[in-house]
């Protein structure tokens, strides 16, 4: 099971803060104690100067020797005298932890405010016996009491104990407020950062599932999915460049599935193209063969039939020739060999097709008129630009009536080169009008030239698709035919 970034953060961040809030409020609280320890201490040990000095005194004024025995006779009225100064209840003792006096109650007993005996262990008594100022704290519900002990030391000798309590609730809750606004101020300090690390989570965590969700979706082949992330950060560069790369995924894919389609038509055309290809020879390969075979079995005998077999085998060699032009060019354009793309003047190149096409025209007493834009120039081939033109216009020539005439008109329109082939032939009929590009096609109504190979028009479809152009044919039976194409100045 995946745990979210987000849960990470927040598990991280509470785990750092209970550990980092115990440790503060241990050391504060230790702190606080030492402190106060440190207080009572130094309190105790005033307390026992001052005592000391005071008993010491006392005797003296009352002519009261400083003996241990002096001490426990007169006890009451020392215990008396130094509660009357400290304002505390004094308890006395022997040097040996004998009690003498409660200057408060009779037994030398702690007691609350309710009467209640409180448990004193007088640990603090039993390190005075030693010698040693001591004290003890006493448990008293929300009070804080701390019992003295000191041992009175005079002139280097003890000669007995004062034990007295003192009240330190206000120090014990001073301390206590502060240890409790520390834990605020901790708590307070750890709800900001945790709102900002939550704030701060969000803005990392949420682009990065949004990126994740992306992700899933263009490995199930959905590149169009939105990936909308606003950020002027490292996050926000990181979407920049998540979306180049699904676009150039994307782009990469589609020209994959286009060579893919493109591939698997060209094998389609590939293979219809052989069958033809095969078909289309093998019927002049057959006259050769048989007027050859027919030539070296008779010889020369009969010259008539010799020249007549000689004029027939040139005659299927010279269409062989065609068609095996054709099919190269066929072969070329095809297989998408790369060709080098310039700036040409198409203007030209029309106007000397054209005049070069007339002495073909004049055996038929066809005429071609030209209306022809000068300089246009586009980006292409000049080579397979002059062998789109020658096509079409012999196309023309070939289904045309004798005596008519063919119009040839080029212009520039909106960065487009239109040009129209239009004659007065026995034109096509509309049910053959969609297979006329097909390779090998032929209409079967040509008025001349029977060695047609009906590669002309599918050659000239696709010249104009590898110039990014579009062709268009408009006929009708015994009026004509027009040959319409629309090329591009610039299609890169």
């Amino acid at each position: 099971m995946r745990i979210s970034i987000r849960y990470k953060f927040i598990i991280v961040l509470l785990s750092i803060f209970c550990i980092g809030f115990t440790l503060i409020s241990f050391v504060t609280g230790d702190i606080i104690f030492k402190n106060n320890k440190k207080i009572i201490k130094n309190e105790l040990l005033k307390e026992q100067r001052d005592s000391t000095f005071f008993i010491k005194q006392y005797l003296e004024l009352n002519f009261i020797e400083d003996t241990a025995d002096s001490f426990e006779k007169n006890s009451e009225q020392i215990s008396l005298a130094l509660s009357s100064k400290l304002d505390e209840k004094v308890v006395s003792y022997s040097k040996d932890g004998i009690f003498l006096f409660d200057t408060i109650y009779k037994d030398g007993n702690i007691y609350n405010s309710n009467g209640e005996k409180v448990q004193d262990n007088k640990e603090d008594l039993k390190s005075a016996k030693n010698g040693d100022a001591s004290y003890s704290i006493l448990k008293m519900k929300d009070k804080f009491i701390i019992s003295f002990s000191n041992p009175i030391y005079i002139n280097k000798k003890m000669i007995g104990i004062i034990r007295y309590t003192r009240d330190y609730t206000s120090i014990s809750q001073s301390g206590n407020e502060l240890l409790k606004l520390i834990k605020g101020a901790i708590l307070a300090i750890f709800i900001i950062i945790f709102l900002f690390i939550l704030i701060l989570s969000n803005i990392i965590v949420i682009p990065v599932i949004k990126l994740s969700k992306a992700s899933k979706e263009i490995s199930k082949g959905n590149y169009d999915f939105p990936v909308e992330i606003k950020s002027r950060d490292e996050i926000g560069e990181l979407t920049e460049n998540f979306i180049d790369m699904k676009e150039c995924i994307k782009e990469q894919i589609d020209t994959i599935e286009k060579d893919k389609n493109k591939l698997e038509i060209l094998q389609k055309h590939r293979k219809i193209f052989f069958d033809n290809a095969t078909h289309e020879m093998k019927t002049p390969l057959t006259i050769i063969s048989g007027y050859a075979q027919i030539i070296g079995e008779k010889g020369f005998d009969d010259k008539e039939f010799f020249y007549n077999a000689i004029e027939k085998i040139k005659y299927e060699a010279d269409k062989m020739y065609n068609m095996t032009l054709n099919l190269l060019d066929m072969s070329k354009l095809e297989s998408n060999i790369e060709v080098e793309y310039k700036n040409i003047n198409i203007s030209q190149i029309v106007n000397r097709v054209c005049e070069d096409m007339t002495i073909k025209s004049n055996k038929y007493n066809i005429s071609i008129d030209k209306k022809i834009e000068e300089n246009i120039y586009i980006l292409g081939s000049k080579e397979q630009i002059r062998r789109m033109i020658i096509n079409i216009i012999d196309n023309s020539i070939k289904y045309s009536k004798v005596n008519t005439k063919i119009e040839v008109e080029m212009k520039l329109n909106n960065n487009e080169c239109y040009i129209t082939v239009e004659d007065e032939g026995v034109g096509i009929a509309k049910d053959k009008l969609d297979k006329i590009f097909k390779p090998f096609y032929r209409v079967n109504n040509n008025l001349r030239e029977k060695e047609s190979s009906g590669l002309g028009l599918s050659i000239v479809d696709n010249i104009v698709k590898s110039h990014r152009g579009k062709i268009k044919i408009e006929s009708e039976e015994n009026l004509g035919t027009k040959i319409s194409v629309i090329i591009p100045v610039n299609f890169l």
